[in-house]
Parts: C-alpha cells; structure tokens; sequence
C-alpha cells in the first residue's frame, strides 16, 4: 500500500487569502509525493520530494519562505530519517541552502555522522553540489513584514509508506520570527520533530519548545501497543496540557492508518491512499 501525509505548520490562522493557497500549496506537496511512490520510488524519495515543494514555496516557514531572526537573517533546520533502518540525517542553523531537507538525506547517506551544524553543514553541503541561493531569495515581502510576528505555520514536514512497507519522515523548517541568533528549535531534533521506525512515523508542527520539552514525535510509540494510531497521536498532543504547550502532530503507521491532530487553532494538511482519487486537503 502506498500513503503520504504532508503538513505546512500549525498555529494562529492566517489572513483568508492565504488559506485557500496554502491548503493547495500541501495538496501539491502531497500529490508530488504520492506520484514518487508511484513511480516505484521509495518513502524517503517520496518525503524529500514533497517537503521540497513546500521549501520553495514563498508563504511557508521552510526554505524560500523561512522566518528571519533577530539579525534579518535565515538559519534553517531540517531532519530525516529512514523507519527501516533508524538511519537519520539532520541539519540546523544553514543560511544560504535551497533546501535544507535535501542537505540532511546528504547527511544521513553520505556523512559519517547524524547531525550537522551552520558552517559545517554549509561546507559539507558544497561538498554534495547541494543547491545555494543568496540572502535576496529567502528575503520575501512576507518574511520582511511578519519579522517581529508570531504567526500561523513554523514547519513543514511530511510522512510516507512506501510499496516495501518501509516508512520515512522529513521535516524542515526556518524557526519562529526574530529568534535568537544560534535558536535550534525541535524539527532537526530525532524524536522531537521527527521519528520513524518499522511501526510508525510521525511529524510535528507547532512551538519548538514546548515539543522537545515531551519528545512529542517518539511519544506516539508510548501509546500505540495499547490504542490505535488515531487515539495515541491524540493522547500525545493532550500530554502538552501538563506544560500548556502547543503543537500539531502528523503520522501514518505501518497498517496504513493515517492520522493528524493538533491543540493549535489550525494546521495546513494533506494527505493520499490509493483508495482516493486525489489529495485531500484542509486546515
């Protein structure tokens, strides 16, 4: 069986002109990812594909659209990790990289280690002839105008079942406006922003903080030999409540079941199975 389920932040909502584009935006990402696994590619394929549509895309917080820090600059994060073998690549901190998301499958695959940061994961970038654009190309009229706002959408990420059964996680992200210069939130972080393994894969989405403070991704496992899918990534994102924190979380397991949740006031999602004849989209 074939599954994806991608996510363009959770959060505050937006202006009504930009939720009609952004559920379109997921719905293209999930479509694009979809037709990878298709094709007889694998999950891991299938995931970078779709997250790099989002990272390109000038209105999510990921890539092209990243929120500046408190220096008017990018530093972006992303993680990914392969279910079926637990191998995980991670970046954080990169300034000038296309998409980060690309730049961490380089890490998990071609590095010696799991995670790399700012100038060292740019110079191990050059080495992998990853894609760089200059400071003007992340500078949108949004990022400009909302660098001092909090708003809907801090991450993008995605989760797919490939035809071997084997499960795959990616996720990206430019961090919350102005943060501090040096800020690493969860998304490059495993089993915070990100997780798989044979069993289960899972995103998360929302206040950095708050998800690595309860490990939110890997926290679904803690549930799901005694629930269903549906009823663990809801019992994890009702654990933020000890905290008062704020998340969304996305996952798909190894039956197929598919699954979202989110305490937040909205999350951009989409999602495919064979048994659709298109993505199904929403907020």
């Amino acid at each position: 069986m074939l599954r994806i389920i991608v996510h363009g932040g959770a959060g505050d909502i937006r202006s009504e002109e930009e939720v009609p584009v952004c559920v379109d935006a997921c719905k293209n990402a999930c479509s694009t990812g979809f037709s990878v696994l298709k094709n007889g590619k694998s999950s891991i394929d299938a995931v970078v594909a779709a997250v790099k549509v989002l990272e390109d895309h000038p209105l999510f917080d990921a890539g092209r659209g990243s929120y500046l820090n408190e220096k008017g600059n990018v530093e972006m994060d992303a993680g990914i990790m392969d279910g079926s073998t637990l191998n995980m690549g991670a970046v954080s901190a990169v300034t000038c990289v296309k998409n980060p998301a690309e730049l961490a499958r380089f890490v998990m695959e071609k590095s010696r280690h799991n995670f790399l940061t700012g100038e060292g994961a740019e110079a191990f970038a050059k080495e992998m002839a990853v894609q760089f654009e200059p400071l003007q190309y992340f500078l949108t009229e949004r990022t400009v105008n909302l660098h001092e706002k909090t708003l809907f959408g801090d991450t993008v990420g995605a989760v797919a079942l490939d035809e071997e059964g084997k499960i795959a996680v990616a996720v990206s992200t430019g961090g919350v406006p102005f943060k501090h210069l040096g800020r690493v939130g969860d998304s490059p972080l495993v089993g915070s922003g990100f997780y798989a393994n044979d069993s289960f894969g899972a995103v998360a989405t929302g206040i950095g903080e708050d998800i690595m403070r309860l490990v939110l991704s890997v926290r679904i496992g803690f549930y799901l030999g005694e629930m269903g899918l549906n009823k663990a990534v809801a019992q994890a994102i009702k654990d933020l409540d000890v905290i008062n924190g704020k998340a969304g979380l996305i996952a798909l397991d190894k039956t197929g079941d598919i699954s979202l949740y989110r305490n937040t006031e909205g999350m951009f999602y989409a999602y495919m199975r064979e048994d659709l004849k298109e993505c199904v989209g929403g907020v």
